[in-house]
């Protein structure tokens, strides 16, 4: 998650740092440990141009949700949680996707937005949601159950911290053919941009 820091000092890559976080700026920081070693992040299970594997989770309507169901449409597939306090992470995650969803309306695109806090985002939980940003349920999904292994395709690393999910953050996007055609890292991205990539799919 990218957080604002009002100061930096004495602070290198790899240091192990506790600070107070409200609204999305950390400050008081204190690092604990200067040097981890080498740490290395999880890559992602699937490459660009590989078929995506399949797995299948239920979604805010208790409906099944299986990737390879989806088969002949563009799938752009992003991981959230309902709790997040970060207007610059998950929510704006979403209001990519709402913005998607407006213009793709009518299209072969689905977008699947899956929880990787499952224990508190059931299918209830995600479809209150859902009301929120007003998903058309036959375009915009969202996903809950064993989301460790789809986390595990796409690289992305999450964990329970202080009643809060700390994770990376990964878009992908899956061409009609069921292979993963662009993964964007980040939650910078601007819905034009994603919306581009889903374009040259169509």
């Amino acid at each position: 998650m990218p957080f604002r820091f009002a100061k930096l000092d004495g602070i290198a890559p790899g240091s192990h740092v506790l600070f107070t976080l409200r609204g999305g700026k950390a400050s008081h920081v204190k690092v604990v440990k200067q040097d981890l070693g080498e740490i290395r992040l999880p890559a992602p299970g699937v490459r660009v141009g590989e078929l995506v594997p399949d797995f299948e989770l239920t979604d805010h309507l208790l409906r099944p949700g299986r990737l390879s169901a989806l088969r002949g449409r563009v799938v752009v597939i992003d991981f959230i949680y309902t709790r997040c306090p970060l207007p610059e992470v998950c929510p704006r995650l979403s209001a990519n996707f709402a913005r998607l969803q407006k213009r793709f309306a009518g299209k072969d695109v689905t977008l699947l937005s899956i929880t990787v806090d499952p224990q508190f985002d059931t299918s209830q939980v995600l479809a209150d949601y859902a009301r929120r940003w007003r998903a058309n349920p036959e375009q915009w999904r969202f996903l809950t159950g064993d989301v460790k292994p789809v986390a595990a395709t796409f690289g992305l690393l999450y964990w329970a911290e202080d009643y809060a999910i700390t994770h990376s953050n990964s878009t992908a996007v899956v061409g009609r053919d069921g292979r993963l055609a662009a993964l964007v890292e980040g939650a910078g991205y601007t819905a034009e941009q994603l919306g581009d990539i889903v374009d040259t799919l169509l």
